[in-house]
């Protein structure tokens, strides 16, 4: 970090600000006197500002809509900020900052999410250490990407996800190593990682998040083509099917695998990613796969579930027809 740089802090909600009700934990808490003391303490001198938006929401509450919030609020200050931290809560956090990453390609800012497994008002609240990690991420002149911060490490945005509801290390960074990590001297060590995006990302015209059908689909044995079908009717905008290893489906159940070829021939776009934590698909690689490219499935490369939700939503809100999104998913993902 070199230089005066001024910091914008968006609110969403999350466990990070949640104070505990009858009903259990809820956003409430007053974050705002807890958070300028402590950036007073820690970061003397910053000029920063915070935005809240209302309403605050469990991250389980989130969507599009909310996803929009976010970039609206940077864009808003894109010319009088350098950098920005959203807070947000864990359960949905993947899916926001990989689509707050689509929607700001080329920003050139560091946009840092982070939130915490503990309130601020408990004694072992992990969201000091989070948010004091994320500030200072965003305040890097090395770092213009969108970006999670968590437990001592920042990881690319649309190459993270949660793995742990309890854990203080809640995210990992798939397929790509992290960013930076924080050493036990408290030094903010960045790696050779390449924070990459779609390679058709420049091709996109930029429109809002908007609402759209895409349904998450699990391969497991014994899966019965009826309720593939079932799923499938009447055929949504978009598919994500988690299947095995590098994209393998069962290919003796013709009826599983007309039911999908039935859906993309209806204008699904029909994208296979894999159920393994890490690695990449890769649709013709086993024979047993070969189904699959039949019925007009693409490879989801190697982004998270996470990330192929969000990157679809974001190519589905800007219009563009079935096969645009097809390739640009192929052409993409590996990028």
């Amino acid at each position: 970090m070199s230089g005066p740089r001024r910091l914008l802090v968006v609110y969403t909600g999350g466990t990070l600000g949640m104070q505990l009700t009858d009903r259990g934990w809820e956003p409430g808490a007053d974050l705002a006197g807890w958070l300028s003391d402590l950036v007073a303490r820690d970061f003397p001198g910053l000029d920063w500002d915070l935005v809240s938006l209302d309403p605050l929401i469990d991250s389980s509450n989130a969507g599009p809509a909310e996803w929009q919030r976010i970039v609206d609020a940077v864009l808003q200050h894109e010319t009088t900020h350098d950098g920005y931290v959203v807070l947000h809560g864990t359960d949905t956090m993947g899916f926001a900052a990989a689509a707050v990453h689509f929607a700001l390609r080329g920003l050139g800012k560091p946009v840092v999410l982070t939130g915490a497994q503990r309130s601020f008002v408990v004694d072992d609240s992990d969201a000091p250490a989070n948010v004091r990690g994320a500030i200072r991420c965003a305040l890097e002149q090395r770092n213009r990407c969108v970006a999670i911060y968590f437990d001592g490490t920042l990881m690319a945005g649309h190459h993270a996800t949660k793995i742990s509801s309890e854990d203080d290390h809640a995210f990992e960074s798939v397929n790509i190593a992290p960013l930076a990590l924080l050493t036990d001297d408290g030094e903010l060590v960045f790696t050779e990682a390449e924070a990459h995006s779609p390679a058709s990302a420049a091709q996109v015209v930029v429109k809002p998040y908007r609402d759209v059908d895409i349904v998450v689909m699990t391969l497991h044995p014994g899966l019965r083509s009826e309720r593939v079908a079932a799923q499938l009717t009447p055929a949504p905008e978009a598919v994500v099917l988690r299947a095995y290893g590098t994209g393998n489906a069962p290919d003796n159940q013709p009826a599983l695998l007309g039911a999908l070829s039935a859906a993309s021939q209806a204008g699904t776009v029909v994208v296979v990613t894999t159920q393994c934590p890490h690695g990449a698909v890769h649709l013709g690689q086993y024979a047993v796969s070969q189904g699959l490219l039949a019925t007009g499935a693409v490879a989801g490369g190697d982004l998270t579930t996470d990330a192929l939700v969000a990157w679809l939503t974001f190519l589905l809100s800007q219009g563009l027809s079935p096969d645009e999104i097809r390739a640009a998913v192929g052409a993409g993902t590996l990028g």
